[in-house]
């Protein structure tokens, strides 16, 4: 009897070369290539969610020929749809298929895991010999004589107690060490020794971790990763739709197995055993807490956009993720829908709520959130930036990946660039498109509306070519969502400033937080007008403040209290709502933005 190894009817067998691995699949033929992929656990940057808005999930057929699209016409030169070039959100296979998956460079995201620190008080972890005598009582109850509640990891430590006493004559006295996180057991030890903890910032658009000494303060560990969902769309709003479509629990396994992995990898590579680490903190937006927690979209993306919970949770580390640590995780609590714990976290660690003048915070990427903090008040607010400023929907926009442009000049009548680690140019990132734009605008190449000078023939401004030969090119479409990004950011600051009844001048410090910001130049910033030209001397660049006030939280006893504190100043300022910022947002699209904030009427 023959054995049918085909598939069957309306199914066609893909074989697929990605990451230096082949892997066969069965796909269906009513559905694209890009939802099937991803099923198979395979990885494509699919920046618009796979609506086909971004053409950054292409594959390259080398078996077989679907369709051409005019997605594909789009997006693709002649030259590479004849070489086998699809975008996977529009491709249907028609027949078995053999395709490779092109190495995207996210692996090599150049992620923002660093932050600039003022003095951080160590004091969550004490530990202090501990004289134990044998007796009848328990070693519980002598040890934690002021709590009859415990938790199982401090039991199984005080568990050591019976072995170290064990061999011991019935007088003998045990002097062991008792590690204390604010009054808890954690961790019982016959010699002093190091304990750690993990701090986490789960990014829209990546992850970044620390191990941090919690006797010293150190940091002898970070990594950093993409965040895979990102496969499912580069904004909380597309990830927001696709989990309400269904892809809920797939967007929470993918970022619960990346931390996972993460914090092995963490814990191994600098010789930290699982039962030395004591705790964990988790900052992250709205969004991606809900989608780490795995807890219902539903009603986080429509009017009056209400969240399952803004307040702290704390669980059992392995109640989430695989392997790695037994011990008490807690995700920090957030403000407000699109005020969350990331920018809660950042507040705590350039600690506003202590501010005696007034400052302002703004977190630019692919959501821009900002606070305005005067003495007993924090006013938040956050605005839809879109991926713009890390390249995520122009035609040759990239991430931080080596030989993305990054840096951007123009002399001799030719534009001159950097890239990330001196690569070859694959693309362009936030950074060196606003550089692009802002000597394109000294030089007349584009005008101040954000038009192309076309009295000089201009119809785009070619940076340089990539290793085929293709131009990297930044077109009117790219400026136009430029201007739209640059104008959300700063018209945010106008708005809460003249909610406020304040000038440019009153403001003490402008603390910049995130990848973005710490790229940036900010005289191509201020030029464009991203940031007021009156600002830019008041700038302090903070780094990645949410994994730093992740750290602030473990390591500093008082930082729960604080945060709580920064949530009780705060309250949030709804830009949707207001009036000025509607009409600010108009007049500043235009680039050159150059008006101080008591000019403007309501």
């Amino acid at each position: 009897m023959s054995v049918n190894n085909e598939p069957p009817a309306g199914r066609f067998r893909i074989t697929v070369l990605a990451e230096g691995k082949e892997q066969t699949i069965e796909a269906r033929g009513d559905t694209n290539l890009l939802v099937q992929l991803q099923a198979a656990g395979l990885y494509l940057p699919a920046i618009c969610g796979g609506r086909g808005s971004c053409g950054k999930c292409k594959v390259r057929i080398l078996s077989g020929s679907p369709e051409i699209t005019p997605l594909d016409k789009a997006y693709f030169s002649e030259e590479a749809i004849q070489g086998g070039c699809r975008l996977a959100c529009a491709a249907f296979p028609r027949e078995a298929l053999t395709l490779s998956v092109p190495e995207a460079g996210e692996g090599n995201f150049a992620i923002l895991n660093s932050f600039k620190a003022g003095a951080v008080a160590v004091d969550t972890i004490r530990a202090e010999p501990q004289a134990v005598e044998k007796s009848g009582e328990s070693f519980a109850r002598r040890i934690s004589a002021a709590s009859r509640r415990l938790s199982l990891r401090g039991l199984r430590q005080i568990a050591k107690l019976a072995d170290m006493s064990a061999g011991a004559g019935s007088e003998a006295v045990l002097n062991p060490y008792v590690y204390r996180d604010r009054g808890k057991v954690v961790y019982i030890s016959r010699e002093k020794r190091d304990l750690f903890a993990v701090a986490l910032d789960i990014g829209t658009t990546t992850i970044a971790m620390a191990l941090v000494n919690l006797q010293t303060g150190q940091i002898p560990g970070r990594l950093s990763v993409i965040n895979r969902q990102r496969e499912f769309g580069a904004d909380v709003i597309s990830r927001i739709q696709r989990a309400n479509a269904g892809d809920l629990d797939a967007l929470s396994r993918r970022v619960r197995a990346q931390i996972s992995e993460g914090v092995a990898a963490l814990c191994r590579d600098h010789g930290v055993g699982p039962e030395e680490v004591c705790k964990a903190a988790i900052a992250g937006n709205t969004t991606m807490v809900h989608l780490l927690l795995n807890l219902s979209c539903n009603t986080l993306g429509q009017y009056p956009f209400t969240p399952v919970t803004l307040d702290a949770v704390t669980f059992h580390y392995n109640e989430l993720f695989e392997g790695g640590p037994a011990c008490e995780t807690t995700v920090l609590p957030g403000i407000s829908t699109y005020v969350g714990a990331d920018i809660a976290a950042g507040l705590l660690f350039s600690e506003l709520h202590k501010t005696d003048a007034p400052v302002l915070f703004m977190d630019i990427g692919t959501n821009g959130e900002m606070a305005l903090a005067l003495p007993g008040k924090i006013t938040c607010t956050a605005t839809a930036a879109g991926p713009a400023f890390e390249g995520g929907t122009m035609r040759w926009g990239t991430g931080s990946v080596p030989g993305a442009i990054s840096r951007v000049r123009y002399r001799d009548g030719r534009f001159e660039v950097s890239t990330i680690d001196d690569r070859l140019p694959t693309g362009i990132c936030g950074s060196g498109v606003v550089d692009a734009v802002y000597q394109a605008l000294k030089h007349n190449l584009v005008l101040k509306h954000g038009g192309f000078n076309r009295e000089l023939g201009i119809t785009g401004l070619t940076l340089a070519k990539n290793a085929d030969g293709e131009d990297i090119q930044v077109f009117q479409k790219d400026i136009r969502e430029l201007q739209l990004a640059k104008s959300a950011i700063c018209s945010g600051v106008d708005a809460l400033l003249h909610q406020a009844a304040l000038r440019y001048e009153d403001i003490k410090t402008l603390y910049i937080a995130g990848g973005f910001g710490y790229n940036l130049d900010f005289e191509s910033g201020a030029g464009i007008g991203l940031i007021p030209q009156a600002l830019a001397p008041k700038v302090a660049l903070i780094g990645n403040s949410a994994l730093g006030g992740a750290v602030k939280y473990l390591l500093d006893s008082d930082s729960p209290a604080a945060l709580d504190r920064i949530l009780d100043l705060s309250e949030e300022f709804n830009l949707a709502e207001d009036k000025f910022f509607q009409k600010i947002f108009i007049e500043n699209i235009n680039f050159y933005i150059e008006k101080e904030s008591d000019e403007y009427d309501d």
